[in-house]
């Protein structure tokens, strides 16, 4: 259910980011929540639930400038089908206005070190697929790698964001110690397509599947400009871009592929398992 942004210039104001202690603090981040996902059916998390979760390990934090906060991100303790144990990051979200000044990222991070600490090496979350600018964030700013789809995970969601639209979700693991990491926090993990085969185009913003050579160990899938103002003007073809792009990634992703990159024109990489 995360939400993020991708990094860019930094805040013309320093950004402070700290965990959030006590009751008033978290309803700080519950009005950040539920801004960012509006709901008739009320909060996206009742203040007597995330104090217990906060009580009992669970990470929770808010960005802040000149006292203000703008931002805030909740994760809890996971354990994957092997029984290892991860954080779950199941909220990050940044109010309008604030967007598109690396505050996502920055609690990102944060969320890493404040992991590290705690002794986990892994922190995982869901992201819409079809978000372009979570697929950036993810897979260049973090250097996660995706080995799972999820179709309809969450089924209907009210909220604005996701009314209308399957919910359709990706696995982001992201491995703490990995070089790819470090290499993503200096900024020099890029991706190319490298003449690799499409699977799916975006020809004149129309999804457009590609019969494929099956000796292709790599492949590129590409996404919507902008799949929410998409979806608030054109549900048809929103719609034609989700099963477009669950065709693509789901039969790959449970065959063994992993997304192993972004490129810059706005595809994923799909890479087959040796």
């Amino acid at each position: 259910m995360s939400y993020a942004e991708p990094m860019s210039a930094a805040p013309s104001q320093p950004v402070s980011l700290r965990i959030l202690a006590g009751v008033d603090e978290q309803n700080l981040a519950r009005e950040i929540f539920d801004e960012v996902w509006p709901s008739d059916e009320g909060t996206q998390i009742t203040p007597n639930l995330l104090q217990a979760l906060v009580h009992n390990g669970t990470y929770l934090s808010g960005a802040f400038i000149a006292e203000k906060i703008v931002a805030a991100a909740f994760a809890f303790p996971g354990v994957d089908e092997s029984g290892h144990l991860h954080l779950h990051s199941h909220m990050a979200a940044v109010r309008e206005g604030f967007r598109d000044r690396g505050i996502g990222n920055a609690i990102k991070w944060h969320q890493r070190d404040w992991a590290l600490g705690r002794g986990y090496k892994t922190i995982a979350w869901t992201f819409d697929p079809l978000v372009r600018r979570n697929a950036k964030l993810n897979l260049i700013k973090l250097g996660v790698q995706v080995f799972e789809y999820f179709p309809d995970f969450y089924g209907d969601l009210p909220d604005a964001l996701n009314i209308g639209d399957p919910t359709d979700r990706v696995i982001a693991r992201w491995e703490l110690l990995a070089p790819r990491v470090e290499e993503a926090r200096s900024g020099k993990l890029k991706f190319t397509s490298q003449d690799f085969p499409t699977a799916l185009a975006n020809v004149a913003g129309i999804p457009e599947e590609k019969t494929m050579d099956s000796g292709a160990k790599n492949v590129l899938c590409y996404l919507p400009a902008d799949i929410i103002e998409l979806r608030s003007q054109d549900l048809a073809k929103a719609s034609a871009w989700r099963f477009a792009l669950r065709r693509q990634l789901q039969p790959r992703l449970e065959a063994g592929w992993s997304i192993t990159g972004f490129t810059e024109d706005g595809a994923f990489i799909l890479t087959q398992a040796n």
